[in-house]
């Protein structure tokens, strides 16, 4: 009985779960989903590269964790479960018999085994083609009577490994072509790309309607701030002192889709199944058909259009008053860029970016919007919100859709005003809908893993480490190191670690607040062009207004739906965001197939066992140094203080530390660079002890 009541006990408290991997990051950590139908939908970590068992995006694990304050935290991965996969990416290649061998695309792995493409009649291929592709069937290969190959004829070419067969079911493109790699990413995340006839049909229908019951704002100075090349405008904000000069008026006005996009309709299905919209360098994938998106859900200049509206009240500190939603109808006065209103604030008037048109009452819509800003970026500062500042890679491509260069663009001032103002009208949502006790989709951010937490301290070292040890983890607390190491070279590289030390934000039916921000309700609202997550908000909303003076509100969506779409649309964010990252990846290493034999100085953005990760070209870039390529030595990898020490030569490599380094291998198609060790970490002299290399 006693031994009974202990294995109950752990199985509570360390239960072993089976996951699905969605995400993989470059810094040593998966994202999956549990399985387990008795537990709840979380998204969980693991260290994907810290592990013997090698996995990758969709494999199925048995991981063993440690649960307490419902905090799931790693402990080790069983096994890898024998899941069949379905198909599989791959490259056409030659080889040396001029015959036809795929190559298959897994970033960091190169496969043995040689795979022979089934091709109908129909198919032509080249060599250089991407295409999507399943192993053959037993009963596939007998109807087309391919025998196995015999092993001794295997040996003779010596060649140790296995034949396989398998049948393209699509090419996708040309890996000389850049646009295959967008066309690839959405293939990799099963993006839906085209809409269906129903959509088509359904959209048709669509046209810009009455304003019955809406309150007019055509006449208010709204104006949309926006990026130089964005086409869909979902926001509109305006602000003003009010007259008693005791506070400011703020207008954040939205696009209403919810008005287009009825509940149910074959609209909302499709656009329910995406979640999102989709942003790779050379292509956009939204969530709605662009008769929507672009035009009648765009809050244009000069056009009337309908959205839904928060009217919040400051007072002279930025702090919220009150706030009112209603639906309206606005005719946006300015399509503005973020360069126009930087130039503005910066009484930059001379600037080229500033047109004739801009008159008076739009310049001083200008100024009191960077006021307002003022005081909520000292509000922000004060409640501890994490002051991140890292650059977002661009690609710039020519004419004919050649990537050329790549720019890291910092965010200015104009971009963080619309930052605040959304997050305020976020806030005010979330607080509107906790009023009315609707189950809802909250947008959280748990605090840091104990484990990301303490690899953030090894990392940063003496003395920076001492301001995280033994406190509990606050954005205040990164902020302060932050600020201290402004003025160093290391200051992007710990900004990277401690976004790297971040859990990644989700949808959730339950409430965990939002760490980054330092809020404690939080939803997403702004936005509902382009996330689903939105529009759900929006109607919930839309229905308390229409509901005003009744005891309560109708909870139409239970909270079982509610949860199950939580999960969805996260997933759908993940995809999202991978296939963006990974075509980012794909045409950095584009551009540095020319550079191979080049020597570059970068920094140690990670280490692990099997090698090294570097940022080089000051950010631009990231490679990989395998551990074969470090001076011959046997090297121990320290998991805790995440370093690689060599045992005989002293060599020494951490987080932080410059190295040189020499480009060996360019791959585009998966996206990576592989490097060798030229010069740097740092040499001590050890005693030196003959063993074998360590590989």
């Amino acid at each position: 009985m006693k031994n009974n009541n202990d294995s109950k006990i752990e199985e509570i408290t360390s239960p072993i779960l089976s996951l699905k991997i969605t995400s993989i990051d470059d810094d040593g950590f998966a994202n999956a989903n549990i399985l387990d139908s008795h537990y709840d939908f979380r998204q969980v970590e693991i260290p994907f590269k810290n592990e013997n068992i090698k996995f990758n995006i969709q494999d199925h694990l048995l991981v063993q964790f440690k649960i307490s304050n419902n905090n799931y935290e790693f402990i080790k991965i069983i096994k890898k479960l024998d899941i069949e996969r379905r198909y599989f990416f791959a490259k056409v290649n030659i080889n040396s018999r001029k015959q036809f061998v795929l190559q298959e695309l897994e970033r960091g792995r190169k496969s043995k085994d040689k795979i022979i493409p089934i091709i109908s009649k129909e198919t032509v291929l080249h060599n250089g083609d991407i295409v999507k592709a399943q192993i053959a069937s037993t009963q596939t290969l007998k109807n087309i009577k391919i025998k196995k190959i015999k092993a001794k004829k295997r040996e003779r070419n010596n060649n140790n490994n296995q034949t396989n067969y398998a049948e393209v079911i699509e090419i996708i493109g040309s890996s000389f072509d850049p646009k295959t790699f967008s066309f690839l990413a959405i293939k990799e995340n099963d993006l839906n790309y085209e809409f269906n006839d129903n959509i088509v049909n359904e959209v048709k229908g669509l046209d810009q309607i009455n304003n019955e019951g809406r309150v007019d704002l055509r006449s208010t100075s709204l104006v949309t701030i926006d990026g130089e090349n964005a086409r869909d405008f979902d926001d509109a904000v305006y602000a003003e002192k009010l007259s008693s000069k005791k506070g400011w008026r703020i207008l954040v006005a939205i696009a209403d889709v919810s008005h287009y996009v009825k509940l149910n309709s074959y609209l909302d299905q499709e656009a329910k199944d995406r979640g999102n919209s989709v942003y790779l360098p050379n292509l956009v994938i939204p969530m709605l058909p662009e008769k929507l998106s672009n035009n009648l859900c765009s809050l244009k200049p000069n056009v009337d259009r309908l959205c839904l509206t928060v009217e919040i009240i400051l007072n002279n500190k930025g702090v919220k008053q009150s706030h009112n939603f209603f639906q309206s109808i606005i005719n946006s006065k300015q399509r503005l860029t973020y360069k126009q209103v930087e130039d503005v604030i910066n009484k930059d008037i001379s600037s080229d970016d500033i047109s004739s048109d801009l008159d008076t009452n739009i310049l001083k819509v200008i100024n009191c919007l960077h006021e307002v800003y003022q005081l909520l970026d000292k509000l922000r500062t004060n409640r501890g919100a994490l002051n991140l500042n890292l650059p977002e890679k661009t690609i710039i491509f020519n004419k004919k859709n050649w990537p050329i260069n790549v720019k890291k663009v910092y965010g200015m001032t104009s971009n963080k005003i619309i930052e605040e103002f959304m997050v305020l009208a976020n806030v005010a949502a979330a607080e509107e809908i906790n009023k009315s006790s609707q189950n809802t989709v909250y947008r959280v951010h748990e605090q840091p893993s104990e484990e990301k937490y303490k690899t953030l301290i090894d990392i940063l070292g003496q003395p920076l480490a001492n301001i995280l040890i033994g406190k509990v983890p606050h954005p205040s607390l990164m902020n302060k190191i932050l600020e201290q190491t402004k003025e160093t070279v290391d200051y992007e590289l710990i900004n990277q670690s401690i976004l790297r030390s971040q859990s990644q934000a989700r949808y959730d039916s339950k409430n965990y607040s939002h760490f980054g921000l330092a809020l404690k309700n939080y939803v997403h609202f702004t936005s509902p062009i382009r996330r689903y997550a939105d529009l759900l908000i929006h109607r919930q909303i839309i229905k308390i207004i229409n509901q005003k003076g009744s005891n309560k509100i109708n909870k139409s969506i239970h909270e079982t739906e509610i949860k199950s779409l939580c999960e969805h649309i996260s997933n759908t964010e993940r995809k999202a965001i991978n296939a963006e990252r990974t075509t980012i990846d794909r045409l950095i290493s584009l551009l540095y197939q020319d550079k191979v034999n080049e020597t570059v100085t970068g920094s140690i953005i990670s280490v692990h066992k099997f090698g090294i990760f570097v940022s080089i070209d000051d950010g631009i870039a990231e490679a990989l140094l395998p551990i074969r390529e470090l001076p011959y030595d046997w090297y121990d990898f320290d998991q805790t203080k995440q370093v690689l020490l060599g045992k005989s030569s002293g060599y020494f490599f951490k987080s932080g530390m410059e190295l040189t380094v020499k480009i060996t291998e360019v791959v585009p198609i998966t996206g990576s660079i592989t490097v060798k060790f030229v010069s740097g970490g740092i040499k001590s002299k050890v005693k030196k002890i003959k063993r074998r290399r360590k590989r």
